[in-house]
């Protein structure tokens, strides 16, 4: 055991600690670390958040000036025959139409999603819903008018959208390019993943759903609204129901 040792002309004294004594500092090591590191990794996700955010600002930028080309006219989910999941090889999409706008492949990565990395639809050799990066399009409702668009549809035009700042345009989710179901009648309930993380989008499953709104940042969900700012919301908020039975968030009502 290690000891101190104080000299004087005459005398040196020594004193040792005890075990009672280390025992006391491990103790409040270990109590100031299980209450520092929660603190850090809240810390941690907290940035990964804000990183996740300013993606999503990013993206709506690149929507914006697509539609400056374009006739005010928004990029669709995906183009082509098909469902535009199942031969994702020759599928372009709503992030192919805006990358050279963005001029980056990073920034359709959430940062607490490492593996969801888009490829570029011309360099795709294989289906997957990694290639599509993290990030999803609101294409609820698409055999109605309520939705914002459907699939293989063309796009719409942004003043269609009658309450554009509480509209989901693009939000945090689990690849496969955009959200999706046919009409109210099939509004998925909030569940759980197998990681344990809240998610809309089918039942809940050992692995997260492909397409699926996910509270992936502190119960979060980061969301681009319509009005092109950018917040993160709880997943109970953004489904909530009006008279009608729409989720008032995925529609492009004033409801």
């Amino acid at each position: 055991m290690k000891s101190a040792t104080i000299s004087s002309p005459n005398k040196s004294y020594k004193f040792a600690f005890t075990l009672i004594e280390l025992l006391v500092v491990i103790a409040i090591i270990a109590i100031l670390a299980a209450i520092l590191f929660p603190v850090f990794a809240r810390a941690r996700e907290n940035a990964r958040r804000a990183s996740c955010q300013s993606n999503l600002k990013q993206v709506g930028l690149g929507m914006i000036q697509y539609s400056q080309d374009y006739d005010e006219r928004l990029p669709d989910s995906w183009y082509g025959a098909g469902n535009g999941a199942s031969d994702a090889t020759t599928k372009y999409k709503w992030m192919d139409a805006i990358l050279p706008y963005i001029k980056s492949t990073q920034v359709f990565t959430c940062p607490s999603a490492s593996e969801q990395i888009y490829t570029p639809a011309q360099k795709l050799t294989a289906a997957s819903d990694n290639f599509y990066g993290s990030y999803i399009i609101n294409a609820v409702n698409w055999q109605e008018e309520m939705s914002l668009r459907g699939p293989g549809s063309g796009g719409f035009i942004l003043p269609v959208v009658e309450a554009p700042a509480t509209t989901l345009w693009v939000a945090d989710g689990n690849g496969q390019f955009h959200l999706t179901w046919g009409n109210k009648n099939d509004n998925p309930p909030v569940t759980k993943n197998g990681s344990g993380q809240r998610q809309l989008m089918g039942a809940a499953t050992s692995a997260p759903i492909a397409g699926a709104l996910v509270e992936r940042h502190l119960d979060s969900v980061p969301v681009l609204f319509c009005d092109g700012h950018v917040k993160s919301m709880k997943l109970d908020n953004i489904v909530k129901t009006n008279a009608a039975g729409y989720m008032s968030m995925l529609t492009c009502k004033d409801d």
